[in-house]
Order: C-alpha cells, then sequence, then structure tokens
C-alpha cells in the first residue's frame, strides 16, 4: 500500500477537519446549495380527500374549489400539496390551478403569484400534483383553498365557457415550525 507524502497527508487532513467544523457550525451548510429555511420540530400535517368528483369548474373558476383547514401554533412555514384527476376538457381548453391562505373569516393572507396551467388529451383521464410553500406564517387558525378555472386557447378554435372534472383529489398542508 502506498502512503501520500507527509504534505499531501496533513492538507488532506486539515481540508476534512475544516469541513468537519463547519458542519458542525452551520448544519444547513451546503457546498453549492441555494439558501434553504428549515423548519423544527413538531411538525402537523393536515390532509383532506375526496375519492369522487371534488369539483367541475368553468371559466368563471371557483372561489373555494377544495380547501382544508389548519392551525399555526409558532410562526411557520406552511407546504401545500393538491393532487387530482382531471378529464373532460376540450382539446383547446387549459385547465388553471393555484392556491391561497384565508383566516377563518374569509380574509385573504396569501396566495401563490401564478396559476400553473394543465392541458391533455381531452379524451384520457391524466393525474398531478401541483405544490407551493409559504413562509413565516404567523400563529393562528386559515384555511387553504384550491381554485380552478379553464380558459380557452385564444385562437379560432377557442372560445365559449369550456369545462374540467376534478376528481379523486387529496390536499394536504404541511405546517413546518421556522427554526429560531
Amino acid at each position: 500500500m502506498r502512503r501520500l507524502p507527509a504534505p499531501r497527508t496533513s492538507t488532506a487532513i486539515a481540508v476534512v477537519a475544516a469541513i468537519a467544523v463547519l458542519a458542525v457550525m452551520f448544519p444547513g451548510l451546503g457546498i453549492g446549495q441555494t439558501s434553504t429555511s428549515h423548519g423544527v420540530t413538531p411538525s402537523d400535517v393536515f390532509t383532506r380527500t375526496e375519492p369522487e368528483v371534488c369539483a367541475e369548474v368553468d371559466t368563471f373558476g371557483t372561489n373555494t374549489l377544495f380547501g382544508s383547514e389548519f392551525s399555526v401554533a409558532a410562526t411557520s412555514n406552511v407546504l401545500v400539496y393538491f393532487s387530482g384527476e382531471r378529464s373532460g376538457r376540450d382539446s383547446e381548453t387549459e385547465l388553471l390551478l393555484s392556491f391561497a391562505v384565508n383566516d377563518l373569516q374569509g380574509n385573504f393572507v396569501v396566495g401563490t403569484p401564478f396559476e400553473w396551467g394543465l392541458s391533455n388529451n381531452p379524451h384520457i383521464h391524466d393525474s398531478g400534483t401541483v405544490m407551493w410553500s409559504f413562509d413565516a406564517v404567523q400563529p393562528g387558525d386559515y384555511e387553504v383553498v384550491f381554485d380552478a378555472r379553464t380558459d380557452p386557447v385564444p385562437d379560432p378554435r377557442g372560445g365559449g365557457n369550456p369545462t374540467a372534472v376534478l376528481e379523486n383529489c387529496a390536499l394536504t398542508v404541511f405546517v413546518i415550525p421556522v427554526a429560531e
């Protein structure tokens, strides 16, 4: 077995020691990683499911398609997932999805800055999941709502008030307290 020369050995040991010290001092630090927000335990999970049709939507959308109440005990990051099966759209129709968090009086607190647009072959059922995280939600009781609407393609083939069906829906909310 070949041994490394003394200068290489001491350099390698110094690099490993420096990385170990950084890992102990800064537990979330990673080389080449973007900055992240880490939560602490205990985390809460709130889930709502609907095995049948949970909504039929059109171009006018819905105000509360599929909601779930949740509580925040301490300032927390809130991670929301919606999964469902989509069907019934015309080929010239896009389904647009978004999230919002309201207080229990129905007042808007925070929402997604955009809508997710989904399209597919109108003759098949398509499944998928969309998610979004909301940072530093203050303590209180809230409802996360999931909104959907259809949008006809802006050309001669589109138009009218197309509809879409959402079924086999699941809405999951993770409440992860912020590390202080």
